[in-house]
């Protein structure tokens, strides 16, 4: 009964699993209408923003004198001159990253995890993520060796007799016949 039980639910959530929701065309209309309300409500709530911001300022340069205007806009521009100067900055160190890491073997593909401001903390940052990836290729490398035995040496034909050789087991043998056919041979001359 307990079985029965069991059963019934697993058929149950497997149902429930392979159930798929099919959409009308209207309802389909609905949610895509919903979406784009939510887009088109944030967009124009950070417009509102831009606006009353564009609008506080203006009002603050309205009651500033002339001399403080200059001033005030001597300012921006320093700040937007500084900004693009730091993006420009950013740009070039990307680029020397991109160059250093292509000089050490490691893809420059990384070069956005290691880019700083200044060229020190960069280099650090360069030099922190070759030790890792050194030590992470190092220790998977271990790790696949470690797996297999080498095998063992058979040795030559000038080192072993035919005593030698029928003391070796049939394993032995095969594995001798297999490495060095020409080796094999000569025993049986």
């Amino acid at each position: 009964m307990e079985n029965e039980n069991k059963n019934l639910e697993n058929g149950n959530q497997e149902e429930k699993k392979q159930e798929v929701r099919t959409y009308t065309q209207e309802e389909v209309d609905a949610l895509l209408q919903q979406e784009t309300d939510r887009r088109i409500s944030s967009a124009q709530k950070k417009w509102e923003k831009k606006s009353q911001e564009k609008v506080r300022e203006a009002e603050k340069l309205a009651k500033l004198s002339e001399q403080e205007r200059y001033q005030y806009e001597l300012e921006q521009r320093e700040k937007a001159i500084a900004e693009k100067e730091k993006q420009m900055a950013l740009m070039e160190n990307k680029a020397e990253a991109s160059k250093a890491l292509n000089e050490r073997g490691i893809s420059i593909a990384l070069a956005d995890f290691v880019v700083a401001e200044d060229a020190d903390t960069m280099m650090e940052n360069i030099k922190l993520l070759e030790d890792e990836f050194k030590k992470s290729v190092r220790a998977e490398v271990e790790k696949r060796l470690a797996g297999s035995s080498p095998k063992k040496n058979l040795g030559d034909s000038k080192g072993m007799t035919r005593e030698e050789f029928r003391k070796l087991s049939f394993a032995q043998q095969t594995d001798l016949l297999n490495m060095n056919p020409d080796m094999y041979e000569k025993f049986f001359d």
